[in-house]
């Protein structure tokens, strides 16, 4: 009896992700008009996900929008229709802001790439210092667009539904 009480809940388990839905469908329209905008990857770059590749932090941030609205869990949210329309208005608000700056660093870096890396004589290193500064504060600037979404969608959120968002959302816990 215990080895099938196992197994249900083993399956269970397993199936788990194939009964979850998202909220919303994923935003396919939205990938390619990003890819669109922001043109060819660089040519040391294998994939490119714009505009997140421009930010400070790519990594280690939650992407809100996507976890709430997109990720295969979030109809566990049961977000009210006014919440929706609310996280998709941040994301138009915030998303247009996070791509101009994320479209002025990428061309910064890419005019760099050029400079250093295709002669074998060229700039000195010290002579792109003040360009990667630049990049750098434009990295940060970017990141700050990407808090201020973190806590916009957290303050359309509920208690209980952050709590939730967390409990299917994070990855790795340490």
């Amino acid at each position: 009896m215990k080895k099938i009480k196992k197994a249900v809940l083993a399956l269970t388990l397993l199936s788990y992700p194939l009964l979850a839905e998202p909220t919303l469908p994923p935003p396919v329209q939205d990938v390619v008009k990003m890819e669109k905008l922001a043109g060819p990857a660089g040519p040391f770059t294998v994939k490119e996900n714009f505009p997140k590749d421009y930010f400070l932090m790519p990594k280690n941030l939650p992407y809100l929008v996507g976890m709430t609205l997109y990720d295969n869990s979030s109809a566990n949210l049961k977000l009210s229709k006014e919440q929706i329309s609310a996280i998709l208005k941040i994301k138009e608000e915030l998303m247009s802001k996070a791509v101009d700056k994320a479209l002025v660093i990428k061309k910064l870096e890419l005019d760099m790439m050029q400079q250093i890396s295709f002669k074998h004589k060229g700039p000195k290193a010290a002579d792109f210092y003040p360009k990667v500064d630049e990049i750098a504060k434009l990295r940060a600037e970017l990141t700050k667009i990407h808090l201020d979404c973190i806590e916009k969608v957290k303050a359309v959120l509920t208690p209980e539904q952050f709590e939730e968002m967390l409990d299917y959302g994070v990855v790795n816990m340490f």
